[in-house]
């Protein structure tokens, strides 16, 4: 491979530019949440650091804080996991995303026939993300990390059955599990408009499983002290309470906008071949990340809004309501497909 077919290689543009535009999206969304918040708890927020942008650079003076701090593993704590949990939690939280195209071209998984099982496996890899939670948890020596780890384990089983359905719903609705053609599928309707009791359930159900408000449970600093992650200082916090629960929200969203928002889909816009129009896919990668954005934001706004359910009306909330809704759009999916509605 020589070096101008590497430097116009897709997969290449596509890790770059996820990589940087996931970070940037990360940074403006958690100073909108301190700035959401602020004003409704009517402070100030983020200010002193880069004041002429609103202390929009307060997050990245915070990372460095922490970045240099020492880190320091708990007497009786499970060194190997406390110390690996936290990189394994952001590596899976971003990895999920690596398996999703942001256009036609620009995607990590070359050969159209596996694009399919890169949709199940990021599925897959989001529920493990959880799972990581209750590792960290309980790798901790530490009652508040014991009891954050066993809501959390509550909470997936509470939320990975709708979340299944709702995902099945969608497949069983566009008959195929290529991110490419489902796509394609949505230039008229979008999918969240096809099937809004599919959108509605994968909706709650990210938020619950990145600890999104009303369902910040397993690490909600009133009562267990940020949980799993109650004895984590330095590089480890930025990993797993800063950088991991967001990221995970990021992947959500962008599985949500393939699935849902109708991804890159611009009605009467098609670009060139690659690499002979990269400006035109870019423009398509960037409405894929803007609406993953949006996304973000409205979880970020909903700290500032919504108040912390209690464990058991959450978990009432998945078995009866979410499962149910699950359910509901499995069947609406199959009555469209049988009715020949269906895109």
């Amino acid at each position: 491979m020589d070096l101008s077919t590497l430097v116009l290689s897709p997969r290449l543009w596509f890790f770059i530019l996820l990589f940087a535009a996931s970070g940037g999206i990360l940074l403006t969304v958690v100073w909108f949440e301190r700035k959401a918040a602020a004003r409704v708890q009517m402070r100030v927020g983020p200010l002193h650091v880069s004041p002429q942008l609103g202390g929009y650079l307060q997050l990245l003076a915070d990372a460095f804080k922490f970045l240099i701090s020492e880190p320091i593993v708990p007497r009786g704590a499970h060194k190997i996991l406390f110390v690996w949990g936290p990189p394994i939690f952001v590596t899976l939280a971003f990895g999920a995303s690596l398996l999703l195209p942001l256009t036609p071209d620009l995607r990590l998984i070359k050969d159209p026939a596996l694009l399919p099982y890169g949709l199940v496996f990021s599925l897959v890899i989001l529920l493990l993300v959880s799972i990581s939670v209750v590792i960290i948890g309980w790798s901790v020596n530490n009652k508040f990390a014991y009891i954050g780890a066993a809501r959390e384990a509550l909470l997936v089983a509470a939320y990975e059955l709708p979340l299944i359905l709702s995902f099945l719903a969608m497949a069983l609705l566009y008959g195929t599990l290529n991110p490419l053609e489902i796509v394609n599928k949505q230039t008229a309707l979008t999918g969240a408009l096809l099937n809004p009791l599919a959108f509605l359930v994968f909706i709650i159900v990210a938020a619950m499983a990145t600890a999104r408000f009303p369902f910040e449970i397993a690490d909600y600093e009133g009562d267990v002290a940020t949980g799993p992650y109650s004895d984590y200082g330095g590089v480890f916090l930025v990993l797993s309470f800063a950088g991991g629960t967001y990221y995970a929200t990021f992947s959500y969203s962008l599985l949500a906008t393939i699935l849902f928002l109708g991804g890159w889909a611009l009605p009467g816009y098609a670009p060139g071949p690659w690499p002979h129009d990269i400006i035109g896919h870019l423009i398509l990668a960037a409405w894929v990340l803007a609406k993953t954005t949006a996304l973000m934001l409205f979880y970020a706004f909903l700290r500032a809004a919504m108040p912390v359910l209690r464990l058991d009306h959450t978990l009432v909330l998945g078995w009866r309501g979410l499962l149910a809704l699950g359910v509901a759009a499995v069947a609406w999916s199959a009555a469209l497909r049988v009715l020949g509605l269906a895109p």
